[in-house]
């Protein structure tokens, strides 16, 4: 992570500019850099702070006015895989309802709430055979879902 002290911001290499190094933002660019340096998610399949309105897939259909934290999708069909809720505070149960509410509309697969210390983590329909003790790897996460049918990739 690249970060300028004297003007407390910090680089987002996604988004490729520079942003304000509030709580939140250092939680998102710690599992930014695990997520592509660590787990091989390709930054281009990667959106930050988009707005539902802004994601493709979503473009025809009213959404509420809310904005994402992290969706990583499938390269290939831009299919979501993974939504992320980034929060800088303790982790609790009942912080699941937004990011479900986010979900209800995205229909990413698997969701996870995240602060800079652990993840909770949970699949979006029927019950499936990989674990959930950490985050998956891209590659594992795309295998999973196309073997649940719920990407089209070729």
């Amino acid at each position: 992570m690249v970060s300028s002290t004297q003007n407390k911001k910090i680089y987002d290499p996604i988004r490729k500019k520079w942003v304000m190094a509030i709580p939140e933002e250092l939680v998102r660019q710690k599992i930014l850099h695990l997520l592509t340096h660590e787990l091989g998610y390709p930054p281009q399949a990667i959106a930050i702070e988009k707005k539902l309105s802004e994601l493709p897939h979503l473009q025809q259909i009213e959404v509420p006015i809310r904005r994402l934290d992290i969706l990583c999708c499938e390269t290939k069909t831009l299919c979501p895989l993974l939504l992320i809720e980034c929060k800088r505070t303790p982790l609790q149960q009942k912080m699941f309802a937004q990011l479900m509410g986010y979900n209800a509309f995205i229909k990413a697969p698997l969701i996870c709430l995240a602060n800079d210390r652990e993840f909770l983590l949970g699949w979006e329909g029927p019950k499936r055979a990989m674990s959930l003790d950490r985050l998956p790897n891209y590659k594992e996460l795309c295998d999973e879902t196309s073997r649940m049918g719920e990407t089209k990739i070729p």
